[in-house]
């Protein structure tokens, strides 16, 4: 499997897992199957639904959009630029969603990048930023990187973070999602993964403003040694429901992606997972099939899939892994 065809993976993955997850976005659990049954094909977010009420069938929400923003310009500068340029583009993509007005963002991003436009302190928001908003839209950034780059990764991470989220949480979440996908890339079984993206929170966690949240690698070993042995996918998804939760803050919502992504290990099976367990299925499907997608390629997502994805959302995931693989070598990493 080439290097394209694994970062083409990823960047499908997170649109899949996005746009599939849509439907129940931060609907519990039973009121997603109360009202769905089983979610088995990309749908209209509901009316009813006040954060997925915005989005068509297939279309990806402001998970990949941000994640895409991120993207561009490290393709454009050829590094990460400062927080102030990060903040400009987020802030026009933002304004061309009428997002300020609409409930587009999360609470962090929201403020912190207000803060932005008026000139304010923003740091005094990225300092308690708890939620996901960081995880969610880092993806990209570890098609950039071998797996064994783990604290060049992180601080780029951290730097990328910056212009929302500070905090030790957001940022050793944001660099586990991230070198997941670098390992995954690299040819890196999913049990040596689970060894990486542990070193990569010890040293991430170093980084960020200190908080009281749970630690993400402690909950994501303590839920897939409860999972041991769990063939059925639907009790799995249980478990990590009640175990580990599915909301917005980081601390459930990456580990529920990394252990869905360790138990699925294809795409398809975790974006179905996902958008039927409840909770934050929108982007917590984005990362974990962004990470089946690193390990696996576009090649293992069905043709037609890709062709609807690219057609609906009018992307091409072929030629933006062409134009990552173009800027690896000559990328400057933190």
């Amino acid at each position: 499997m080439s290097l394209k065809d694994k970062i083409a993976g990823t960047l499908a993955g997170m649109v899949y897992g996005d746009a599939f997850g849509v439907p129940g976005e931060l609907w519990p659990r039973e009121k997603v199957r109360s009202r769905f049954g089983t979610i088995d094909k990309f749908l209209d977010g509901p009316e009813d639904n006040i954060v997925a009420c915005y989005f068509k069938a297939g279309h990806y929400t402001d998970d990949s959009s941000q994640a895409l923003v991120i993207l561009n310009d490290l393709l454009k500068y050829g590094h990460v630029p400062e927080a102030a340029i990060l903040a400009k583009d987020l802030i026009a993509w933002v304004e061309s969603m009428n997002g300020f007005e609409i409930n587009l963002l999360g609470p962090s991003s929201k403020a912190s990048l207000l803060a932005h436009v008026k000139g304010e302190d923003y740091t005094k928001y990225t300092k308690t930023a708890l939620t996901n908003g960081a995880a969610m839209r880092i993806a990209p950034v570890g098609t950039f990187f071998n797996f064994d780059e783990t604290k060049s990764l992180c601080r780029t991470v951290a730097k990328v973070s910056s212009v929302t989220h500070g905090t030790d949480v957001a940022i050793a979440g944001a660099s586990m999602v991230a070198q997941a996908v670098a390992s995954g890339l690299c040819g890196r079984s999913y049990d040596e993964m689970l060894e990486d993206i542990c070193k990569a929170f010890d040293f991430a966690v170093t980084l960020g403003e200190p908080t009281w949240a749970a630690s993400i690698k402690d909950r994501l070993l303590n839920v897939l040694d409860k999972a041991k042995g769990c063939t059925d996918p639907d009790k799995f998804s249980l478990l990590v429901y009640n175990l580990v939760g599915t909301g917005t803050m980081t601390s459930e919502s990456v580990t529920a992606a990394l252990a869905i992504a360790y138990y699925c290990q294809d795409v398809e099976k975790a974006a179905f997972l996902c958008a039927n367990m409840g909770g934050d299925t929108d982007t917590i499907g984005s990362m974990a099939c962004a990470i089946c997608g690193a390990f696996n390629g576009l090649s293992s997502i069905k043709n037609e899939t890709i062709s609807y994805l690219e057609k609906t959302n009018d992307i091409n995931f072929a030629d933006l892994a062409d134009k990552i693989i173009k800027a690896r070598a000559s990328f400057i990493k933190e």
